[in-house]
């Protein structure tokens, strides 16, 4: 067999294979669903367990923890009264963190938004 016939036979089972490919990726696929599906799939589901609706509080709990121990701490460094600056910088910072604090509860507590 001569290297002309046996390219010119690969060049035609490429370009066979290509047309094949591409109307195989050009078809769309038949989707075709039973019309039983929804209720199979249903039966199959486990039944729900009935939602608790007691509300639980951790979030506001936490935020008065955090304003009595911001106010124990503010306290315990204002008694202190250091003569270093970093205690008047501490003072601030647990201020403005109590005062923070207070304010977003407050906004919270009273759903304004």
């Amino acid at each position: 067999m001569s290297d002309e016939l046996m390219n010119s036979q690969l060049v035609r089972a490429d370009d066979e294979l290509d047309q094949r490919v591409l109307h195989a990726l050009e078809t769309a696929p038949r989707v075709e669903v039973p019309a039983d599906f929804a209720a199979r799939v249903a039966g199959r589901l486990p039944a729900r367990r009935p939602v608790s609706l007691t509300a639980t509080h951790y979030g506001r709990n936490a935020v008065f923890l955090g304003m009595i121990l911001t106010l124990v701490i503010l306290i315990a460094v204002t008694l202190y009264n250091g003569r270093h600056a970093g205690f008047g910088l501490a003072e601030s910072v647990l201020l403005t963190q109590f005062l923070a604090l207070t304010v977003w509860l407050s906004v919270r507590r009273h759903g304004v938004e």
